[in-house]
């Protein structure tokens, strides 16, 4: 039944998504986050939802009026050398075979960055993508939430199978990176209702990524908290939620997963830290001797590359940070261009900031700005356990601090042009900027 839902739905929407471009972004963004087909049993469970949406919704910007072109900024272009980067050293990779089908999945992650930067030109289309990625990632953190609490906390909250929030560490990580989405939206609502169903989404959410038992989720859940109620307006919302979290763990989570969050203060005496860290030197040994392009993608399931380079006694396993990982698979040009990502995106959001602090009319945009560093903080954080590298949610986040800023300083090319047609406006007082006499829209 399931599966003829999700059959129904997909393809009573294709004609939407071919008029429509923009829909067929949130499917397809839709369809990569909350992977519906994984919770099927049928047809559904292995159909290729996600190329055939990815397919329609190309095709369908080819033939619109939509603009073609990818808006040219420091995010953008550090898209594009990263994607061309990884590419190149995959004609290195020790595991070549597997490599080119990483570097294809990766290609087509940033696909589906690319259309976001395209089709992503206004504050509403803007809410819409917050609204999809909350949906598809609160789905499950509401559900992890209620599952904890009836499980008194006993089994572990994972992700759907064969997608990237299989794993508990990945899914707290992506978790602690949609709770400030869901702030977002509940600070731009006027409606109550809604509110109360954000707040009790992100007290849910909060309880899921304790139930996922992930000591680095449960590092980013305390760095992401402190972060959204000093960055947060209205705050007394938020401090309660996170009060009711704190609550729940101290109150309701069992001996053992108050025996395995204690192992964070003991990392050095824990077998699983001691053999992360043998990853995170496996890597480093890599790039040592292969400085320019590293082992290529996967190189850590290469026993050969752990018998020359791993530490004496360690046995082959994943690299668990998202900076080794690139480190060990990219080369040194490879993590230079990951760093600069991440700083470029929280830059524009910075200078988002800056320019719409103290202009009422832009509040959504500092809201917004702020959210979306808190959620690049909660996948540098978290990561430095994760091997989530390659996760699209935080590439396409990237993206929108991009947009974002090109939407603020459009928004400022045109009142300045606005002014200059129009002599006659009053002036701004000194050091306000332009968005102070903006209008929302």
């Amino acid at each position: 039944m399931r599966d003829i839902a999700l059959a129904l739905f997909i393809f009573g929407m294709i004609p939407i998504m071919l008029m429509r471009p923009y829909v067929g972004l949130l499917v397809w963004s839709w369809l990569g986050y909350m992977n519906p087909h994984r919770l099927t049993y049928g047809f559904a469970y292995g159909f290729p939802w996600v190329m055939l949406i990815a397919v329609i919704t190309l095709l369908s910007l080819w033939v619109s009026k939509e603009s073609k072109r990818i808006p040219r900024s420091t995010v953008s272009v550090l898209l594009v050398l990263f994607l061309l980067w990884t590419g190149f050293t995959t004609f290195f990779a020790v595991v070549p075979d597997v490599a080119w089908q990483r570097w294809q999945d990766f290609a087509k992650t940033l696909v589906l960055v690319f259309a976001t930067l395209m089709l992503v030109n206004t504050r509403e289309r803007m809410h819409w993508l917050v609204w999809v990625i909350v949906v598809s990632l609160g789905f499950y953190g509401i559900k992890g939430g209620v599952f904890t609490i009836v499980q008194g906390g006993t089994n572990h909250v994972l992700g759907p199978a064969g997608s990237f929030i299989a794993d508990n560490n990945d899914l707290a990580q992506a978790l602690c990176m949609v709770l400030p989405l869901m702030r977002y939206l509940q600070l731009q609502t006027s409606k109550k209702l809604v509110k109360v169903g954000l707040g009790l989404a992100m007290f849910l959410t909060g309880v899921a990524i304790l139930g996922t038992y992930s000591r680095g989720g449960l590092v980013a859940f305390t760095v992401v908290s402190a972060t959204l109620f000093l960055k947060s307006r209205r705050m007394i919302t938020l401090a309660i939620a996170l009060v009711a979290v704190g609550m729940t763990a101290y109150n309701f989570m069992p001996a053992q997963w108050m025996k395995r969050m204690d192992t964070i203060q003991n990392a050095g005496q824990v077998n699983s830290f001691q053999t992360r860290v043998q990853s995170w030197e496996f890597a480093a040994n890599v790039t040592l001797h292969r400085p320019l392009v590293g082992g290529g993608f996967n190189v850590s399931e290469s026993n050969a590359m752990w018998g020359r380079y791993g530490p004496e006694g360690a046995k082959p396993r994943a690299i668990h940070s998202v900076y080794f990982r690139v480190l060990g698979e990219q080369g040194l040009p490879g993590i230079v261009l990951f760093i600069a990502l991440l700083v470029a995106s929280w830059r524009y959001c910075a200078k988002v900031r800056r320019r719409t602090r103290k202009v009422p009319a832009e509040k959504w945009a500092f809201d917004l700005a702020s959210m979306l560093q808190v959620s690049l903080l909660a996948f540098m954080t978290a990561g430095l356990a994760t091997t989530s590298s390659y996760f699209d949610m935080s590439y396409q986040i990237m993206a929108m601090c991009a947009i974002l800023h090109g939407l603020v300083i459009a928004k400022v090319a045109a009142t300045a042009a606005h002014r200059t047609v129009d002599p006659s406006l009053p002036r701004l007082p000194a050091g306000e900027t332009l968005l102070n006499s903006s209008s929302t829209k």
